[in-house]
């Protein structure tokens, strides 16, 4: 599935719904929840904001960004050693932002989970 992508302004925090347009029309609503460089690529992860058939509602989704800043398309990764190695990166990422939080910020689990 590519899909060209839009996101509402603070795209950071879970609360933010992105809408994607698949192949076939369809609409689907999903979580952004972050988007890493690795490797001189982007990837961008979501997870599900409504039932979807097939996607259980605690996966998360990643696509590869592809085209240019004007007509940005997610594409599907394929390359299941590649999906291991990028989630692999979100989540040493997401932990490194964790122990940098000042307790304040709203923005890391360790913030929201005090919420």
């Amino acid at each position: 599935m590519s899909e060209k992508y839009h996101e509402n302004a603070k795209a950071d925090q879970m609360d933010d719904v992105i809408e994607l347009t698949g192949e076939s029309g369809e609409v689907l609503k999903f979580y952004h929840i972050g988007t890493i460089e690795y490797k001189g690529e982007w990837f961008v992860f979501f997870q599900p904001a409504e039932i979807i058939d097939g996607v259980d509602p605690d996966e998360i989704v990643i696509f590869k960004i592809g085209g240019d800043e004007k007509d940005e398309v997610l594409l599907p990764v394929d390359d299941e050693q590649l999906l291991d190695e990028v989630y692999e990166e979100f989540m040493r990422e997401l932990a490194e932002d964790d122990e940098e939080c000042d307790g304040n910020c709203a923005g890391c689990s360790g913030c929201q989970s005090q919420e």
